[in-house]
């Protein structure tokens, strides 16, 4: 009997303590899996959120030191090479051809950037009208392209410092933006790409009208670039755009 009472009497004082202990072990791991539960929720909805974005909300950019590409260069900068200004590469799908320039082999389609395309068409539709035959010569160059262009003026001029004034080094042309185009007049193809290009009737269409039409000379007489003085280039600056893109030689 006193057994039994002295077991009752140590019951009573652990059965509580276990029972507490217990219940605090049970508590306790419920809290963690709510504290995981409630985790795993903020983080798939952070996920559903990101993946919810409107598409024209643009992605967070990686910071690295060397991931620069000529993608994320302003399009012109003042920075120069022998008076000629950088100007980035643009892209020849997204631009209009706006006519065939020679013929045979020989034959190409020049390009335009729309808007400097669809100005340059009504200019020659007006000209036309005045009876005027403007025709393009040279659109859209690539920086391979005026690579090429260059190396034959260097062999005859002698020096990459005498064919900068007749020819950009590649990656300096006005060509590249897309904005840039060499014009001739029908009538005289002899002197396409000449100066003679100046005593022509087309020339002297384009100096009266071509600024209707967002178009200015590019290398006139004397310019502050030391160019070589190019009656057939002209620049289209019609638009804020192109007009920022050659800020630096205005």
């Amino acid at each position: 009997m006193k057994f039994l009472n002295r077991l009752w009497s140590w019951l009573r004082f652990v059965l509580p303590v276990i029972l507490i202990t217990f219940g605090i072990i049970l508590n306790g791991h419920t809290i963690v899996k709510f504290i995981k539960q409630k985790s795993s929720i903020i983080h798939n909805s952070s996920i559903s959120t990101i993946s919810q974005q409107p598409n024209n909300v643009p992605s967070p950019i990686p910071s690295t030191t060397n991931s620069l590409s000529i993608s994320t260069l302003p399009e012109t900068s003042n920075e120069s090479k022998f008076g000629h200004f950088r100007y980035i590469e643009s892209r020849p799908e997204q631009m209009m051809i706006i006519g065939s320039y020679a013929k045979g082999e020989n034959q190409r389609f020049e390009k335009l950037e729309s808007e400097a395309a669809l100005a340059l068409m009504k200019l020659i539709n007006a000209a036309r009208d005045d009876g005027v035959w403007i025709i393009p010569v040279s659109g859209f160059r690539s920086v391979t392209a005026q690579e090429e262009l260059l190396q034959k003026q260097i062999q005859k001029q002698g020096s990459p410092e005498a064919a900068a004034k007749i020819s950009a080094p590649p990656g300096y042309s006005e060509h590249h933006t897309g904005y840039a185009i060499d014009l001739a007049d029908g009538n005289l193809p002899t002197q396409d790409l000449t100066n003679k290009f100046a005593e022509t009737r087309a020339f002297s269409w384009l100096n009266l009208h071509a600024k209707e039409f967002g178009f200015e000379l590019s290398f006139p007489k004397n310019n502050s670039q030391g160019v070589s003085y190019e009656p057939w280039h002209w620049r289209f600056i019609g638009s804020s755009h192109s007009a920022a893109i050659f800020v630096h030689n205005r």
